[in-house]
């Protein structure tokens, strides 16, 4: 059969119906707008999950237009049987601004942008200049936006000002939408404008949103929800439903039985498992949920497994977040990505001056940016709720090696040391690629506490992080196999030459570093480490044995 063509950077909902996109049915979401019957709902969900063209499908459901002209965009669709259907299609005036391009080095060259995007949206609505009732004030301001000469106060009561004139012309408010509204105060806290732009964001928020008897719904986006403090001052009508939340938890990403039928229609049904292995794994409002972004570029690309959606963004926050945080931050991060968990309480009220103040926020800021999931909620002693969190799948646990190995990289030891240790891994010469690692662990190792209650897991995180350059190998760790778990695993993706099990050792008080050796190969054969490896057709396996003492490093090998 003929196959749809899937809808890579398609946000617009009219676009992707009318040009006949493969589309997840999610036009429900409209009904639980309407009846959840908040005037102002906040939506925070991580980059890539749908809040643009959700927004999109919401503009055209309700847009009054000649003729109702979006109707049959939503024929078959779901949305058709809500009882309500005719009550709400196409009886309302819309107003929708993204803000998700707003992004510039400087608070001017922002609000130029955000500007534009005004403009773009006032001209949509030009037949307002028409109507001779409309009064001086509102008229000027109108003009103003619509000509791209607005002032700053103009573009903060410019979202009020096109409500009410709306309200009067149709003899009906408008909903409201706003697209990724933290996209400029993220940027501004990296450019060093943030005060300038939470003064302006307030301003323009609060104008149309606060009080407001002109609109009929607002319902905003965004990655974070801004500290109520600073951001939402005043707005007592909101309605925040963060990924912790039950309510739309699946109207955003794809659900297991939505990606296990696109796999089928594009003839990928037997490559499920691993599907679900890299881009599975997140919860909102405890329902797991995949990564669209990242499933329909899966599928683009023929089935190859890739990091898609970490490739879409910056993580120079999280980065920064990361190292100069608490040191509890990264002691976590080496347990995450090791499969292990953290628990915490999450902060959903955050200010980005405040993150680095507490473990707990940084923690929350990758929870939400998608980085992490949470689980298992429970009261604790202060009556603060705490979460079990975890790296949802295999795509995100990359940017965390990615993250390693630019520490390692920007050490003393550079990039082309690490890729000579590497090739040394891969021909087999041991005795090199033990002479490097020292190298690396007494040049590098700064960013970890070697000294601490648990140091095998530091040096688990740490060989991971310079072991995740190869690319031709499939590489994990603390997984199980014959009786136990073994520490870290390279098999070739090719299937063939030669694979690798490594166990890593401690140096005991009073043992010898032969004796730490011998014990970890050892326990290498007594676990049957290496079944795994044979019942995958494996027959030349090498078994590397690895002590440690502070920044020394010994090897042993049998095969």
């Amino acid at each position: 059969m003929d196959r749809k063509k899937l809808p890579i950077g398609i946000s617009d909902y009219k676009l992707m119906i009318s040009e006949d996109y493969y589309y997840v049915d999610k036009t429900d979401f409209i009904r639980q707008i309407v009846e959840d019957g908040s005037l102002i709902t906040l939506l925070p969900r991580p980059r890539r999950f749908g809040k643009t063209l959700n927004l999109s499908t919401l503009r055209y459901f309700f847009e009054k237009t000649e003729g109702n002209a979006y109707r049959p965009l939503f024929k078959g669709k779901s949305i058709e049987r809500w009882k309500d259907f005719d009550k709400y299609q196409g009886k309302y005036p819309v107003i929708m601004i993204t803000l998700k391009d707003c992004k510039a080095d400087t608070f001017d060259g922002v609000l130029e942008k955000i500007a534009g995007e005004l403009a773009t949206e006032f001209e949509r609505h030009d037949y307002l200049l028409d109507n001779l009732e409309i009064r001086p004030v509102p008229k000027a301001v109108f003009e103003a936006v619509y000509h791209g000469q607005a002032t700053q106060n103009q573009l903060e009561t410019a979202l009020k000002i096109l409500s009410e004139l709306l309200t009067s012309y149709w003899g009906m408010p408008p909903l409201v939408l706003l697209d990724e509204y933290d996209t400029p105060i993220h940027v501004a806290f990296d450019k060093g404008y943030y005060d300038r732009m939470i003064g302006f964001m307030r301003n323009f928020m609060s104008t149309v949103f606060k009080d407001n008897t002109d609109i009929f719904r607002g319902v905003i986006t965004g990655i974070l929800r801004v500290s109520k403090e600073s951001i939402f001052s005043g707005l007592n009508n909101i309605d925040v439903d963060t990924i912790l939340e039950t309510p739309m938890c699946t109207s955003f990403g794809f659900t297991q039985e939505e990606t296990d039928r696109m796999l089928d229609d594009y003839s990928l049904g037997d490559r499920k498992k691993e599907v679900k292995e890299w881009y599975n794994g997140y919860l909102f409002g405890g329902e797991t949920v995949y990564n669209p972004w990242s499933v329909l570029s899966y599928i683009n690309k023929g089935g190859v497994l890739a990091p898609y959606w970490v490739n879409t963004g910056s993580d120079v926050l999280l980065r920064h977040l990361l190292a100069d945080g608490p040191a509890q931050i990264r002691d976590g991060v080496e347990a995450l990505i090791q499969g292990d968990t953290i628990r915490s309480v999450i902060n959903d009220k955050l200010a980005f001056p405040d993150l680095l103040a507490a473990a707990t926020n940084i923690w929350s800021f990758m929870l939400f940016s998608g980085y992490l999931k949470a689980y298992d909620p429970k009261q604790n002693s202060d009556d603060l709720t705490e979460y079990t969190l975890q790296v949802p799948n295999r795509e995100v646990k990359t940017v965390f090696f990615t993250i390693i190995r630019s520490w390692i990289n920007n050490g003393p030891v550079k990039n082309d040391r690490l890729e000579r240790m590497l090739q040394a891994l891969r021909i087999g010469d041991i005795e090199y690629f033990e002479e490097l690692l020292n190298d690396f662990l007494v040049n590098s190792l700064s960013y970890y506490d070697t000294s601490g209650r648990d140091p095998e897991k530091v040096y688990q995180a740490f060989m991971l992080g310079l072991l995740a350059g190869m690319s031709d190998y499939e590489i994990s760790s603390n997984r199980e196999a014959g009786f136990g778990r073994y520490d870290i695993m390279l098999r070739p993706k090719n299937g063939q030459g030669q694979a690798i099990i490594m166990e890593l050792k401690r140096l005991r008080p009073k043992e010898t570093v032969e004796q730490a050796l011998a014990s970890a190969l050892e326990q290498i054969e007594n676990k049957q480490y290496a079944v795994t490896l044979q019942a995958a057709g494996f027959t030349d396996i090498l078994r590397m044995a690895i002590t440690f003492d502070g920044k020394q490093v010994w090897i042993k090998t049998v095969n």
